[in-house]
């Protein structure tokens, strides 16, 4: 049986990301990526640009060194009793990015031997600037952690953490937060227009802006207090603003957010 680097069950768009960044990044080929779909169709597409497609997940968890776990949580149910019945002799490190399936759920299934990582990015890692939080059990070595690390670090920044249970604290912060930051673009979009600016242009001006504020954050060496009030001066326009923000509870809003966010991700692990 030919052996594969890397398999990936649920080859979606963020396996696929994850699939296609790693060959990207040089750590494997294209034909040396298995990936599972159970359509033929995106098989047939898969195939087109390179990749070794598969129709059968059991053989791809066979033959693969290590395998991407990326279907979601509900579905994992039904495939881990298929990869339990068919484990191979010598079992391939899985890298589970599903939200709150925790290690004791895979371990059941496919045994306290098995090396697991898992990983929660988020979905910018599909344009090589995701943000990605890793954990690993007892079973996967400090070799292999790095290894996964190293593709994910291609695809963006990452932050390992040693208890599993960090993975549902940063779900916030890291996998949830594109949305955040969404319905913000959007809800000023929407505000930019009722002003008579342009979709598009508004578009442009507010995303360009979100980048170089992040972008600020990073390289000036100033804390986000110290920046606001850098834009606020005293008497000015962008201090009504804030003070509207800070009288709606915008600390608090994001504070229940985020926690009701921990919440569910707490929920689907039981």
């Amino acid at each position: 049986m030919k052996r594969y680097r890397l398999g990936v069950l649920g080859a979606g768009n963020m396996g696929l990301a994850i699939a296609r960044g790693a060959v990207k990044s040089g750590r494997c080929t294209a034909a040396g990526i298995l990936l599972y779909n159970r359509s033929p169709e995106k098989r047939a597409a898969r195939a087109a640009e390179g990749f070794s497609p598969c129709g059968d997940y059991t053989e791809l968890y066979r033959c693969c060194e290590q395998v991407v776990l990326g279907v979601k949580p509900q579905n994992f149910d039904e495939i881990l009793p298929e990869l339990a019945a068919n484990q191979p002799a010598h079992k391939p490190l899985v890298i589970s990015i599903a939200a709150g399936v925790s290690f004791a759920k895979i371990e059941a299934a496919l045994g306290v031997d098995c090396p697991i990582i898992r990983v929660m990015p988020n979905t910018p890692l599909m344009l090589g600037l995701g943000a990605s939080a890793l954990v690993k059990n007892a079973a996967a070595t400090v070799e292999q952690l790095e290894n996964v690390r190293a593709l994910f670090d291609s695809m963006g920044v990452t932050a390992v953490f040693e208890a599993e249970n960090m993975l549902n604290e940063v779900i916030p912060y890291n996998g949830s937060a594109p949305a955040y930051v969404y319905a913000f673009i959007e809800g000023m979009a929407r505000s930019a227009q009722a002003h008579g600016i342009e979709r598009e242009q508004a578009l442009q001006l507010i995303c360009k802006t979100c980048i170089g504020a992040a972008e600020m954050v990073l390289q000036s060496g100033q804390t986000p207090a110290e920046l606001i009030r850098a834009v606020c001066s005293p008497g000015g326009t962008t201090i009504e603003a804030v003070k509207v923000l800070e009288s709606a509870g915008l600390d608090g809003i994001l504070a229940e957010a985020s926690d009701r966010c921990i919440a569910r991700a707490y929920e689907l692990g039981k």
